[in-house]
């Protein structure tokens, strides 16, 4: 309930008259002046802090990011990520040393095409410069499965097969090069697989991984030797699927200006492909 000035005033005059002497204890005007002032101070003390508060929510506000920053902010703001080193990549030889009997010579590289998956094949195709032709496989884990396979001699398809790191290669010559070897343009196919490939389990599950002459039960050189099984690689690649893995081919040559013909002098050969520069390229694994 609210109580109106008058009717304070009538009934502090009435207490005050009710005192000895009938006369008010208190000059009414007075105390209501001094009230309205009371109320005065007390309002205009409420609406200064009002105002205090409201200036200090707008400089606090006024203060803070109107909103997230921006991308070039966010950006500029982190330090740039420290590049990741990269490992590099496998280095091809640039020549290929052949030795045939008493005849030394070098090839230099004519050609070469790298990977960045293992698991799976790849083709190279090159133009011949001469019947003495080589190829080198090189990778970034030398224990990677490398199987190589070209046309031979006769028309029939063969090559090599053995760790990469053990130096997978070969060249022709001569009386290897197949027909029409410098006619136009030839191929060599290589897979490439993991170390840890399960080539054993491959080979005893096709081929019964028979062990080579001299070899002890399924050992490295029988696994090569199933590896070039043509049913052996397909499971194995089903079961490996394609992984990262760095490997490149080189393709050596003598120059076209050194001729491959008869009366060039070149050497006669040995009438099979000779992986490195001694052994039978398509022999390996046997």
């Amino acid at each position: 309930m609210r109580h109106t000035e008058d009717d304070l005033r009538t009934l502090l005059d009435g207490y005050g008259r009710e005192r000895p002497g009938g006369e008010p204890s208190a000059d009414l005007d007075a105390i209501v002046r001094r009230g309205r002032r009371i109320r005065r101070t007390r309002r205009a003390a409420a609406g200064g802090a009002a105002l205090a508060c409201a200036v200090a929510a707008a400089v606090l506000v006024g203060g803070l990011p109107s909103g997230p920053p921006r991308a070039d902010e966010a950006v500029a703001a982190r330090p740039a990520p420290a590049p990741t080193p990269t490992a590099p990549a496998p280095e091809l030889p640039d020549g290929f040393p052949v030795v045939l009997g008493d005849q030394r010579f070098d090839l230099s590289i004519i050609h070469s095409r790298r990977f960045e998956a293992v698991g799976a094949a790849g083709t190279v195709t090159f133009t011949p410069t001469s019947f003495f032709t080589g190829y080198q496989v090189v990778c970034d884990d030398p224990g990677a499965w490398v199987v190589t396979e070209q046309r031979l001699k006769g028309g029939e398809r063969g090559g090599t097969a053995g760790r990469c790191g053990d130096g997978v290669g070969g060249h022709h010559d001569r009386l290897s090069a197949p027909s029409g070897w410098l006619e136009g343009p030839q191929s060599l196919k290589v897979w490439v697989f993991p170390a840890d490939a399960p080539v054993r389990e491959a080979a005893e599950a096709v081929t019964g991984c028979r062990p080579a002459p001299a070899a002890r039960g399924c050992d490295e050189s029988a696994q090569a030797r199933a590896l070039r099984d043509p049913e052996v690689r397909r499971r194995l690649s089903a079961e490996v699927g394609e992984r990262q893995g760095r490997w490149a081919v080189g393709i050596y040559d003598r120059p076209a200006a050194a001729g491959a013909g008869p009366g060039s002098g070149s050497p006669a050969g040995t009438g099979h492909p000779v992986e490195g520069a001694s052994t039978p390229a398509g022999r390996r694994g046997d």
